[in-house]
């Protein structure tokens, strides 16, 4: 039996893949054409459901058309979250929440920052980079990598357990310009 989460999820994925062919078939850019109804871009689904289905999702997000954002939030402490930036060439940017954006309770400690350094995060660089940084710069990233990184961070820095909730959105960036496979790729400029 399919679990309401993962149904929700594979009805929200299929949604997204009618856009996707319906804009195909315009022959125009999925980030040029208008976004389908906000309702359908979020939803909350257990951290098991999201580490059965990431690794999938961002292969799926860097071989598609367009730019696309993915962001994973603690569904109980808004402002907790990992984000994802696909390219239009397959190249990935994956970031953490820094201090800059969390409360003075919620922010990382000295040690829980080198946590995140010892996974392999880039520090943060404010105001140009405020966030903890993973550049993939490549055409074919290794998303295995990747995702291996970010359900570290959600479950060691996050505290994110198999039950827990967080919320997943996905949208199209309109953006366009170097992306990290480029030779004028500023890391300090994206999306």
């Amino acid at each position: 039996m399919v679990s309401r989460a993962i149904a929700s999820l594979d009805a929200w994925l299929e949604r997204a893949e009618e856009v996707l062919a319906e804009q195909r078939e315009h022959a125009i850019s999925p980030s040029l054409a208008p976004l389908w109804d906000h309702e359908q871009q979020q939803v909350i689904i257990t951290m098991a459901t999201l580490t059965a289905g990431l690794d999938g999702l961002l292969r799926t997000l860097c071989t598609k058309p367009g730019r696309w954002i993915l962001i994973v939030e603690r569904n109980d402490r808004r402002h907790l979250f990992w984000q994802a930036l696909a390219f239009e060439d397959g190249s990935l940017v994956t970031e953490v929440v820094s201090n800059t954006y969390l409360e003075p309770d919620d922010c990382w400690t000295p040690a829980q920052e080198e946590g995140l350094t010892a996974l392999g995060w880039e520090p943060p660089d404010p105001p140009k980079r405020p966030n903890w940084l993973g550049v993939e710069e490549t055409t074919t990233p290794d998303i295995g990598a990747v995702v291996e990184r970010a359900l570290e961070t959600m479950t060691e820095m996050f505290g994110l357990e198999d039950a827990d909730e967080v919320a997943v959105r996905m949208f199209s960036s309109p953006n366009r310009g170097h992306t990290p496979a480029g030779p004028e790729y500023d890391v300090d400029s994206h999306d």
